[in-house]
């Protein structure tokens, strides 16, 4: 059997710890739209799925688990001896399958939920509309409803680019959360505050390239114009690049606080 190099090791604990956290998290949100689900029966309303339902509580995880990533791994890696190149390395492939793994479980999960539900004739579910956001050419408003209300695809429409576009959403905000908590860990309080701000921006920039790919309604005052498809995807992963770039700059030299 083929001995592990020590980023596959950095990778694979970091997966399996984060993975049982995102149990975790899953499990809570599961019982909350549970407790609607039984609301929505009784009242005889429609109900998003659990699909739709945990959409923007996972970017929120995702964000705080990229954060976590710095403040807690960094440190625990590297004082075992890990480089903080293989540590790097290991921690980007593990949030590529943290955020690939969400999605997946959260579609399989709504599966059997509708299945259920609907043998039991108990409910309907309303198709997902989370990316009918009032965009009303407020400035302020329209960055803070592009943060929020993340482009989506109905799962119940087109399953396998629902679970792509889940993925690429919190792929995006782990990575954001990382590079916070790296300009944060390294630098301090004022670069900590320029990240965010910079991290709105990527945010932003995102949004609008999924917006154009989708076909859905784009933030008025910077509206991009249509792109093929495979120009929104590359233009995405450079983006991808240039910020695990940054974090590299971040931590490639950073010392370590005991």
């Amino acid at each position: 059997m083929r001995k592990l190099s020590i980023y596959q090791k950095v990778a694979t604990d970091l997966f399996w710890v984060q993975l049982f956290w995102a149990f975790g998290f899953l499990g809570v949100t599961f019982m909350i739209h549970l407790i609607k689900l039984v609301i929505g029966v009784n009242n005889g309303s429609e109900v998003n799925s659990y699909f739709d339902s945990v959409f923007i509580p996972s970017n929120i995880f995702m964000l705080v688990i990229g954060i976590i990533s710095v403040y807690g791994f960094l440190q625990h890696f590297v004082s075992n001896g890990v480089t903080r190149q293989d540590y790097f390395t290991g921690a980007a492939i593990a949030a590529v399958g943290l955020s690939i793994a969400l999605p997946v479980i959260a579609s399989v999960v709504t599966a059997i939920e509708l299945f259920v539900v609907k043998l039991m004739d108990l409910v309907v579910f309303t198709r997902g509309n989370i990316n009918q956001a009032d965009l009303d050419e407020n400035l302020i408003g329209e960055i803070v409803q592009s943060i929020i209300f993340s482009p989506f695809v109905d799962l119940q429409g087109n399953v396998i680019l629902a679970i792509f576009t889940f993925s690429l959403n919190l792929f995006t905000y782990y990575l954001i959360g990382w590079l916070i908590g790296a300009c944060f860990y390294r630098f301090g309080v004022i670069a900590g505050l320029g990240s965010i701000l910079l991290s709105l921006v990527i945010l932003s920039i995102q949004d609008s390239l999924l917006r154009v790919a989708l076909k859905l309604p784009a933030i008025t005052f910077y509206a991009l114009p249509d792109l093929p498809v495979f120009v929104v995807i590359l233009v995405i992963f450079i983006l991808f690049g240039l910020i695990l770039w940054m974090i590299r700059q971040c931590t490639k030299r950073v010392t370590i606080k005991m």
